[in-house]
This record gives structure tokens, sequence and C-alpha cells, in this order.
């Protein structure tokens, strides 16, 4: 896929999670927004993922490259559940791995990928999560030309989005999610030679999320809970 292709595949899969946003946000709206008291949570995860990127390279001469490779991270969050089956909420993260791949003569790698994002869920059951995310991403990475032992090292700020899934499991929280991060062409200079390079990040994650504090919105789901609220707060 070439660079005009990459940009229009971004601006298509944001678009996509902005609608899907927006849906949630609607049927959300549509809802009475009764707040349970003692709904919101804390979550810490740790995940394994796999990243993919896609570089694309406009100086010192047009190339690609698509490094790969496998990294772990850790979030935190805190979720709030409204009117039963919506969730709005707040997540940070942070991934730490390993990706190079080689654009013409350039090595190119990733080291990090922090990112900032709002979610919008949907509970398919009580125990079941479909969610959205959408907000800002800092992804570092590494290029350096082979047989110059100077390296530069970039952040580059982009958008990033996607959708997931969260089960509730023997009091954890098992989940995955995909997210497309898109960051725009960032000028840089190794041994006093003009660089260019914008990155596209395709990132699956697998982990598992820990609660902090006692969990109201199982007493909620059960079906005597306006009985024991009472006796629950």
């Amino acid at each position: 896929m070439n660079y005009r292709g990459r940009q229009m595949f971004g601006r298509k899969v944001a678009k996509a999670a902005i609608a899907a946003l927006l849906l949630l946000a609607g049927g959300f709206g549509a809802a009475t927004a009764q707040i349970y008291d003692g709904s919101g949570l804390v979550k810490f995860g740790v995940f394994g993922q796999g990243t993919f990127l896609e570089v694309d390279q406009s100086l010192p001469a047009i190339a690609s490259s698509s490094p790969n490779g496998f990294a772990g991270g850790v979030s935190a969050g805190y979720d709030l559940r409204l009117h039963d089956r919506w969730l709005i909420g707040v997540e940070i993260d942070g991934s730490f791995g390993d990706a190079r791949a080689r654009a013409d003569v350039t090595d190119y790698g990733f080291d990090y990928l922090f990112s900032a994002r709002g979610r919008l869920g949907v509970y398919a059951r009580p125990d079941w999560l479909l969610y959205a995310s959408a907000g800002v991403g800092f992804l570092g990475i590494e290029a350096q030309r082979p047989g110059i032992g100077n390296k530069t090292t970039e952040t580059l700020t982009g958008f990033v989005g996607g959708v997931g899934t969260e089960v509730d499991w023997h009091h954890v929280i098992l989940f995955g999610e995909y997210l497309y991060g898109s960051f725009d062409d960032r000028a840089f200079t190794i041994e006093d030679l003009r660089h260019k390079a914008s990155v596209d990040a395709h990132l699956v994650r697998l982990g598992v999320k820990f609660k902090v504090g006692h969990d109201y919105a199982h007493d909620y789901d059960h079906p005597d809970h306006h009985k024991r609220r009472d006796s629950l707060k």
C-alpha cells in the first residue's frame, strides 16, 4: 500500500472509530442518565502487544518499511457505569518493545507508545463489555543509518483509536483490543542528512485488568439489588 493509500486507510479507520463513539453516545443520550452511587471503578492492567508499523519515508529518498514485533505494557483507568448497561471512562497506557526494519538506507525502530483515551462502552451481558475508544498517542521511534554511530530518537504525536472487549472472569477482567494510530510527518536529521517520515501503527493487545475496590456494578446486576442496596453501601 502506497503512502496515499495508507493515509486514506488511516482516515477511514479514524472515521469508523468516531462513528462508533457517536453511535454509543447517541444510545446513551436516549437513555435516562441515572448514575448508581458507588459504580465508579479504578482498574489497573497488564498486557502483551503485537506491534505492526508502516513507515513511509519521503526524505532523503522515497521508501517504506514494516517494523513488526512484540511489546508489553501497563494501563490504568477509571470507569463509571451508567443506567445499568452503559459505561464511560478514561484510560492511560504505555507499551515498550522492539520492532525494527530498514527503509532505503535508514533503520527505523519502535521504542514505546503512550496513549490517553476516552472510552464509551455497552454491556452485551452483565459480565461482557464492548467498547470504542479514541484519544492522543505519543510514539517513540529510533532512526539510524548503518555504519554511522549516531542515531536520533523522535517522539511522534498523533491520533489513536480502536475497539475492544472486556470479560469479567473470577474477580479479574480479561480484555482484548485493537488500536490504530496515525502519526503525521516528522522531520529530523542524522549526520547532517535531512530525513522525513510518517508512521501508521496497528496494535493488537491481550491482557488482564485488576479492580481496585468493591465492584458495585455486580450488586446492581443482582435481581434483589434493591433489597440488598442499603446493606451494601
